[in-house]
Order: structure tokens, then C-alpha cells, then sequence
């Protein structure tokens, strides 16, 4: 039998979630998403339906990524998380990895089949 994968969207643009989602829903049959402009919403779906894989941008109004990958990692430790953000900065990245990001992508240069990638590796592992 197969269960249905739990997906969290984390990123404060609309548009770009909604993206993302139709991309995820394109590639993959059994997933809910859930979608979070901000770490407070997050943290609020983490309370009520964990997920098995979230997408964060790094740039979240009030709060970094950085300090919603501990809250992440802290509901569940095998949780995937794929940082999709715009700051791009090797600083970011390593601090992001070292919090318990499982990848780090730059919106900028994750498109066509390395997201593609990415998400099929969290989602069905």
C-alpha cells in the first residue's frame, strides 16, 4: 500500500509557492502540500500534520530559515528539508547545512530536472 507523502511549502511569495506546488503535483501523485508564507504558519502545520519533506526559502518575514530548521528538525530528525531561497551566499548555505538542511538550492539555478530531482530523492526515499 501506498501512503500519501505530507509536502510543506515555506515562502513568504504566493506565486512562487503555488510554482512550486504545481511542479510537485505535476511530478509526484501521492503528496498533500501544504503551503506557509511565514515561520509562525510553519510551525503551526508542524504542529498539526508533520510533514515528510519541506521546502524553505531562507528569507521569511520576522524570522531566518535558519531558525525554522531547528524547529523542523526538532518535531521529527528524518524530516527532509531542501533550502529553494534566493541568498545564495556560501555563509548561508554551510549554516543552513549545518542546522540539518538535507540540500541547499538557489532559486536562480534550480530549475528543470535538478528540482526535479531533488524532489523525487526527498519525496520518495
Amino acid at each position: 500500500m501506498l501512503l500519501r507523502k505530507n509536502v510543506m511549502i515555506v515562502d513568504p511569495s504566493p506565486i512562487f509557492r503555488r510554482s512550486l506546488k504545481a511542479v510537485i503535483e505535476t511530478n509526484e501523485t501521492l503528496v498533500n502540500v501544504s503551503e506557509a508564507e511565514n515561520a509562525d504558519q510553519a510551525r503551526d502545520i508542524l504542529g498539526s500534520q508533520p510533514p515528510d519533506v519541506v521546502f524553505l526559502d531562507m528569507l521569511l518575514p520576522l524570522e531566518t530559515g535558519l531558525g525554522l530548521i531547528a524547529s523542523v528538525k526538532a518535531v521529527a530528525a528524518d524530516i527532509r528539508l531542501v533550502v529553494l531561497t534566493g541568498l545564495d551566499a556560501p555563509q548561508v548555505k554551510a549554516a543552513a547545512l549545518e542546522q540539518g538542511a538535507d540540500y541547499f538550492l538557489s532559486k536562480e539555478h534550480a530549475t528543470g530536472l535538478r528540482l526535479i530531482d531533488v524532489i523525487h530523492e526527498t519525496i520518495r526515499r
